[in-house]
């Protein structure tokens, strides 16, 4: 099965983990190369981030690393203000294939939401990708918002960013947890990435993070497996398990060959606009 990777970061100096340097253990592109080629990921849905002094300069950075590696499909950080037209252009002669918004709180949704209602006509032309790394409150005040990017394919971070569980919730716990985000799957461009399921555990290596399993069955169940997309969250979740272990979350084991084929990388392929999902779509040589 050749998979594509929904979700990871690539930082110039490094994701400064929880030691104070990567987890990867090296230059993260080195790394994840090798990486790549061990597993079969062809395309890389590469999420910028700059929501912090030590990140400034990641979007010209991936900027970089898309004229030379054409598995990297790169999301240009914004923040919840959004971008003028001008600046998007730009982001699209660098190869972005979308955007990457962080939206913690209601707030940060109502503005982003704002920004999009003039922003539409741009994204659904260019047929952009956006990562949204929102709460569930966040989520719950985008719906108008979202339905306006019907030419788009939205994207769900880390199984809607439930939050750390300090017990496995009932299925009625989560399906209340994440009321907002599934009350969402209406829109059929809208999808969630089975990615971080160490943030929803406590302790967060406490693999294979069995109180993300209830989340994940609610999503299978709303969302089906033709809106869910597998993602390894390199290089952070390196700080809590291995690259091996990311390949394969809780609640995804019964899948048909088919339903599998489509989550961990045939969905991902086919919300990539070309040509990057024409020249990304095969893992390296070995």
């Amino acid at each position: 099965m050749e998979r594509a990777d929904a979700h990871l970061h690539l930082f110039a100096g490094g994701y400064p983990g929880r030691y104070g340097r990567s987890p990867a253990g090296g230059d993260e592109l080195t790394v994840y190369r090798a990486l790549r080629r061990e597993h079969g990921i062809g395309p890389a849905l590469v999420v910028g981030y700059e929501g912090g002094a030590e990140f400034a300069g990641n979007n010209q950075y991936l900027a970089r690393l898309a004229a030379t590696d054409d598995w990297i499909a790169p999301l240009a950080y914004v923040p919840a203000t959004g971008i003028g037209r001008d600046e998007w252009e730009r982001f699209r002669s660098d190869r972005f294939v979308g955007l990457a918004a962080y939206l913690p709180d209601p707030a940060s949704a109502d503005t982003f939401a704002g920004w999009v209602a003039n922003a539409a006509g741009a994204l659904n032309d260019a047929a952009a990708v956006l990562s949204l790394n929102a709460t569930p409150e966040a989520a719950g005040r985008l719906g108008p918002a979202l339905a306006s990017l019907d030419g788009c394919v939205v994207l769900f971070s880390h199984l809607g960013l439930p939050g750390r569980q300090p017990v496995v919730p009932s299925p009625e716990a989560a399906a209340s947890q994440l009321a907002p985000l599934t009350g969402l799957a209406p829109l059929p461009h809208v999808g969630v990435k089975v990615s971080g399921l160490y943030a929803v555990s406590d302790p967060a290596d406490d693999y294979p993070h069995a109180a993300a399993r209830p989340f994940v069955d609610l999503l299978l169940s709303r969302f089906g497996t033709r809106r869910l997309y597998w993602g390894s969250d390199f290089a952070p979740s390196l700080d809590h398990v291995s690259f091996a272990q990311t390949l394969h979350p809780v609640g995804l084991q019964g899948l048909s060959p088919a339903e599998a084929t489509d989550v961990f990388g045939g969905n991902l392929r086919r919300a990539l606009p070309s040509p990057s999902n024409e020249s990304a779509s095969r893992p390296p040589a070995t």
